[in-house]
């Protein structure tokens, strides 16, 4: 493999493979690095600026190891840009962690049309939204090229929901996994027509929704003007907290080593993780505005520390009569974390699916249950886990 590498022409190879899939391009690495080319082209002068920073070709490589996927900020100055425009009825990507095509051909053609890592931008439908967002940039997916039929990446609830109640059983059923999101600040929205005023017209507006299409250099990099806030995508690790930034800064690269690969937001680390389920303390009455009926409001999820996550959401609240208070979880039962987040995030989906089934659904990941269904629940999803 090292002959291969030493063939003529290798560094300025792998010089430029770097730059394309952690970077965007030798101009956006230049950039990140402070580098000046002088009175040469980018190309010619690279790898003479590379040895300077880092040593030796060999070491640039090693400090910027293989990506997964392709870096966000690469996506944006990629040319052509590695990001795509769609419309949602809305934007949750917690409950609806997929891009969906109705038809093998739309899939295909994105899967074949992109790489992974591609970013997708997403403008409220202009009928079927809520009000306040229709026609708006409201939201931001990267998407993998993972596939599987659209129920395999969606919260119980929202399958329900687009089965039965969006009148949309046959549609969107295709789905391309998603793997990171951020929510655009309400403050920041955009109209399309302002953020996209090349690839977006009211003529291809359906064929935008059903299939997507590429944005310009230009219009992927309006992305760096907008307020940008990370949430959770369904079936990747929670997002527990995460406040605004500029896209400029939350998609910037660190200098001078590769992309960096985290923003502003407070994500675990992988590694094993225990599920639990918080009660609120409290008059559950008062609290909904309505009748009880002698349930008690929950919450689920995963964490490798239950009762910090308890503690966290506590210190959210002002001082008061509700609490957070830990009532289930790996440790109170006396069972070993599970070893990864896939695990915990499959066993996290079966307690939903069962509250949801018997339960009230008070959106996401909280519910009204009683502590029988709850029991119930916690068996279902520790069984169904353990297997």
């Amino acid at each position: 493999m090292r002959e291969a590498k030493r063939q003529p022409g290798w560094d300025k190879q792998a010089v430029n493979g770097i730059a394309k899939s952690h970077y965007g391009s030798l101009e956006a690495m230049f950039e990140a690095h402070g580098w000046d080319k002088g009175d040469k082209t980018f190309g010619q002068i690279a790898p003479t600026l590379v040895v300077k920073e880092y040593g030796s070709i060999e070491s640039f490589v090693t400090e910027h190891p293989a990506l997964p996927m392709m870096s966000e900020r690469a996506a944006i100055l990629s040319d052509p840009p590695n990001v795509w425009l769609t419309s949602f009825y809305g934007f949750a990507p917690e409950d609806w962690g997929m891009l969906g095509f109705s038809n093998s051909g739309q899939r295909n053609h994105f899967i074949r049309e992109t790489e992974p890592g591609a970013l997708v931008v997403v403008y409220a439908h202009k009928s079927m939204a809520p009000a306040h967002q229709r026609g708006m940039v409201v939201g931001i997916q990267q998407v993998s090229h993972r596939v599987n039929n659209a129920k395999a990446y969606m919260s119980p609830a929202a399958w329900i929901r687009k089965e039965t109640e969006m009148e949309a059983g046959d549609k969107w059923n295709l789905a391309v996994k998603a793997t990171r999101a951020w929510r655009v600040a309400p403050e920041s929205y955009m109209p399309i027509e302002e953020f996209a005023p090349e690839s977006y017209s009211i003529p291809r507006a359906q064929f935008i929704g059903s299939q997507g299409v590429r944005l310009t250099s230009t219009e992927a990099k309006r992305i760096f003007d907008l307020t940008l806030i990370e949430t959770s995508v369904f079936g990747e690790t929670p997002i527990d907290a995460a406040v605004a930034a500029l896209g400029s800064d939350l998609l910037a690269p660190s200098k001078p080593g590769p992309v960096s690969q985290s923003g502003y937001f407070c994500k675990e680390a992988e590694g094993p993780k225990s599920l639990y389920v918080l009660r609120l303390n409290g008059d559950a009455d008062a609290f909904l505005g309505r009748s009880a009926e002698g349930r008690m409001i929950v919450k689920v999820g995963i964490s490798k520390s239950p009762i910090s996550r308890r503690d966290a959401l506590n210190a959210a609240l002002p001082a008061g009569a509700y609490s957070w208070e830990v009532i289930i979880s790996n440790e109170a039962e006396s069972l070993a974390q599970f070893a990864n987040s896939k695990l915990a995030i499959s066993a996290e989906t079966k307690i939903k699916e069962h509250l949801h089934r018997s339960q009230q659904s008070l959106g996401g990941e909280f519910f009204l249950a009683g502590d029988e269904a709850i029991r119930d629940a916690w068996n279902y999803a520790i069984g169904g886990a353990s297997k």
